[in-house]
């Protein structure tokens, strides 16, 4: 698959920005005791794997969500639009470049700047059916925050719709993997996260400057180009598995 070469780690790396945004980042703790039950801040009061399975149940939410909402819609509208294809990535170039550009804060556009965050109490028996649901309900209402990362991978899989679902996956993959390596690692990790959060603004910019430059490639046309140099640059034996 042509397209895959460079759009697999785009779309994972925008997952993993999406993660580290400041109006994710700081909340990974309370989610981690709203899943368990309790507390992650003393790692003696706290049982690892039940804090893990927990989560695994919470990405599996929010990847549902972002594939019926998301991936499986790029797919079907990329496909009956395939025609269009090359006119479809130039408006979504434009698009991700103005999402770039309020990431970073030249424009502002309001409508990313909603959040509905979720109130759960503690309860001393989490469910798992409980956890999936707050991982729904974290894909939808934080879907604003992270759209423009994840409205950059939309476009890339619009202008590839056979790709769609699986492009989604990937960027569900870069969001959830750090989130379950944080559940893994508990107390040593969210207090990583905690000294990551002051640094929230060169995030933004991080993320602003990836979406440009993932914008004007769509403009421009070059993105079909620079998959095409790393798929030559790519071993025959991955290629045959992507």
């Amino acid at each position: 698959m042509e397209t895959t070469s460079i759009t697999v780690p785009l779309a994972f790396l925008a997952g993993t920005l999406s993660f580290i945004s400041p109006c994710v980042l700081p909340l990974v703790p309370v989610y981690l005791g709203y899943l368990s039950g309790s507390t992650v801040t003393d790692e003696e009061q706290a049982d690892r794997w039940r804090i893990f399975s927990h989560a695994l149940f919470f990405v599996g939410g929010f990847t549902l969500i972002f594939t019926l909402l998301f991936g499986l819609p790029a797919t079907l509208i990329g496909s009956a639009l395939n025609q269009y294809s090359n006119l479809i990535a130039q408006v979504g170039g434009v698009l991700v470049i103005l999402f770039g550009l309020h990431t970073i804060g030249v424009v502002q556009i309001p409508f990313l700047n909603m959040t509905k965050r979720i109130d759960f109490e503690h309860g001393n028996t989490p469910g798992y059916i409980r956890s999936s649901l707050i991982g729904m309900a974290f894909a939808a209402g934080w879907t604003p925050c992270i759209g423009p990362l994840l409205g950059a991978v939309m476009t890339m899989a619009m202008s590839d719709p056979s790709q769609g679902v699986f492009f989604t996956l990937i960027y569900a993959a870069g969001l959830a993997l750090p989130f379950l390596l944080t559940a893994a690692l508990l107390t040593r990790a969210t207090d990583f996260l905690r000294r990551m959060n002051r640094h929230a603004r060169i995030v933004q910019w991080v993320s602003g400057v990836f979406l440009i430059g993932v914008g004007l490639l769509l403009v421009s046309g070059q993105f079909s180009t620079l998959n095409s140099f790393f798929i030559n640059l790519t071993p025959e034996w991955l290629v045959d598995h992507l």
